[in-house]
């Protein structure tokens, strides 16, 4: 039951954060293209951290090895740089050098999406969907 858990809330944040990736791509020119960006890469990050603990937890209960592969190792990346990734877009509204942090607020994003990808595609292979 945990690892369907942990899926759900993986492939639910993995679209949520797409979704927030492409307004801030694709609809800058909507008046409220920030407020929906921040609250789908809110929700994605909130949506990544209750999947990782699923995780955890169904490894913790079913007596399995922590960050034992591939898909483990890319998934905790993934939300170590999505961590950083929401401290920095937040942190943009009130830095001295905005350009800077917003500069590195959209690589991370990038990194950490393009990471989660990665580890959810790992992750259906492991348990044959793909």
């Amino acid at each position: 039951m945990l690892i369907i858990l942990h899926l759900s809330f993986m492939i639910g944040a993995a679209l949520c954060l797409i979704i927030g990736v492409a307004m801030a791509m694709f609809w800058r020119s909507k008046n409220y293209w920030l407020k929906a960006h921040k609250t789908f890469n809110t929700t994605g990050f909130i949506m990544l951290i209750f999947g990782a603990s699923m995780a955890v937890a169904s490894v913790v209960t079913g007596g399995g090895e922590h960050f034992a592969g591939l898909h483990q190792q890319i998934g905790l990346a993934a939300l170590i740089f999505s961590c950083f990734t929401v401290f920095l877009g937040y942190y943009s509204f009130n830095a001295g050098n905005k350009k800077a942090v917003m500069t590195a607020h959209r690589w991370l994003g990038r990194l950490s999406l393009a990471c989660i990808l990665f580890a959810l595609i790992l992750g259906l292979i492991m348990i044959g969907i793909i």
